[in-house]
């Protein structure tokens, strides 16, 4: 070092000019990129993105099970846009299982089944608990294996939903 010059310092092997940051359109430039960063990936979101429809009669939707399902929490909560279903562990017994449903709308009918292996479910018809169709309650044979699936077929305001979800929310973590 001749002069006293010291060598601007290096950033990931590039060196730069520490004079950059004293322009202020620089610094305005990096705090307002990330902002229309954002704006734009909200804008075209809003303009592209799918619109939520309304259910139509006859027509059949699916629904996805919410992270509760996918272990031993005693509850499974199934979803499609505002269409939503809670099904709940009430008993407990040796060879068979009873459980509650909640819907956020009002039911006609629902069934459910139980798979496991290659076998094909027979699907149990659940009665109704309340007088709005929101509640609903069925019994299950006790799951063998921890691979066997539920399957859920109900019917709303003249649409068919359905889910397929692991057994595993059954039991509940002591």
């Amino acid at each position: 070092m001749q002069g006293g010059h010291l060598a601007p310092p290096l950033f990931l092997g590039f060196s730069y000019n520490i004079s950059m940051w004293k322009n202020k359109h620089v610094v305005v430039a990096l705090l307002v990129a990330p902002i229309l960063s954002i704006l734009a990936w909200y804008a075209v979101g809003n303009i592209y993105g799918e619109k939520p429809q309304a259910a139509e009669e006859g027509k059949t939707y699916k629904l996805v099970g919410r992270s509760n399902c996918r272990y031993a929490s005693g509850s499974c909560t199934l979803h499609n846009a505002d269409f939503e279903l809670t099904l709940e562990t009430e008993m407990l017994a040796a060879s068979s299982v009873a459980l509650t449903m909640t819907s956020s709308h009002g039911l006609q009918s629902a069934a459910l089944g139980l798979v496991e292996g290659d076998s094909a479910p027979q699907p149990a018809p659940m009665t109704p608990t309340s007088d709005d169709g929101t509640g609903w309650q069925g019994l299950l044979p006790r799951p063998s294996s921890p691979d066997a699936v539920i399957r859920i077929a109900v019917t709303a305001q003249g649409a068919s939903w359905y889910a397929e979800v692991t057994s595993v929310f059954l039991e509940t973590e002591e």
